[in-house]
């Protein structure tokens, strides 16, 4: 029997340094985006305006845990009706909402997360540079985040050997210890290209069983020469195969509660060449997901 779906919005860009991908859910849905997840239920957010200045510390903190709490709720709402949720970002910080409900609704130790990515995320306030929110929602899901990082009523902590990255190729130096100290699974896209990529699936996938899984996928994973409407170009990424291939892997166990798209970027786009390639791979979720 196939199931509903609800499109999630989390529209937030203050959590990264550039403006726009707030409007991502906006395009994806007048692209015809609920027709291919069979007329799903919308739950749109207000867009919230981030502060004007460019503040210290955490960047834009309130609006960023604004958002991420909204979407904490309206991701509850849709599982609790029986849902899968489908989040639209929205820069990444919105995966701390995400994970917030998954975690409350499912049990934090039952939970993983394949996250393709060029980004680990992994970085905690104390270890940022640039103090960008995108950069530290597995962090703040893994507890490993201050108190102002922690979305619902309780710190959800995720187990760090639950988490499997794919395509990262942009890391921070203190975020190889704190993948480490967690006991997550890095899969470089370097590492894609010296085994190739069915030999990374061979490791990811059995390692999923039992698990409620949840993927989290960041556009900035592809190359650049293949998708460029995001905040973050860097060469040497993964394909649009490679990259429906691995969210094809994942779908096709039969485990995947929820998925995420994030930091598409519209404004980059103005001849909607990248909402054409990205309405393909979100095609082949909808597909393989019912």
């Amino acid at each position: 029997m196939e199931r509903s779906f609800a499109l999630v919005e989390a529209a937030v860009s203050c959590g990264s340094p550039t403006r726009g991908t707030e409007g991502a859910f906006d395009a994806l849905v007048e692209a015809g985006l609920p027709a291919l997840f069979g007329g799903a239920r919308l739950l749109p957010m207000e867009k919230l305006a981030p502060c004007p200045a460019w503040p210290d510390g955490l960047r834009h903190l309130d609006t960023v845990m604004e958002v991420c709490r909204r979407l904490r709720a309206n991701t509850l709402d849709a599982l609790e009706r029986g849902e899968r949720p489908v989040v639209i970002g929205g820069d990444h910080s919105c995966a701390m909402g995400t994970l917030a409900a998954l975690g409350e609704f499912y049990g934090a130790e039952n939970v993983a997360v394949v996250y393709v990515d060029a980004h680990t995320d992994i970085n905690t306030e104390k270890t940022s540079e640039s103090g960008c929110i995108h950069g530290m929602d597995l962090a703040a899901a893994c507890g490993l985040c201050c108190d102002a990082l922690t979305v619902g009523r309780n710190r959800v902590n995720l187990l760090g050997e639950n988490l499997h990255f794919i395509g990262a190729r942009s890391i921070d130096p203190p975020e190889y210890g704190i993948v480490e100290q967690v006991g997550a699974h890095l899969h470089t896209a370097e590492e894609v290209r010296a085994r190739g990529l069915e030999a990374v699936l061979a490791d990811i996938l059995p390692a999923l069983e039992g698990k409620r899984v949840h993927i989290s996928f960041d556009v900035d994973v592809l190359d650049p020469a293949q998708f460029r409407a995001t905040g973050y170009n860097i060469p040497e990424g993964l394909t649009v195969a490679e990259v429906e291939r691995i969210l094809s892997g994942v779908l096709d166990t039969g485990l995947t509660c929820s998925f995420e798209c994030v930091e598409y970027n519209p404004v980059m786009d103005p001849d909607g060449k990248d909402l054409d390639t990205l309405m393909g791979i979100l095609q082949i979720v909808s597909e393989k997901w019912k």
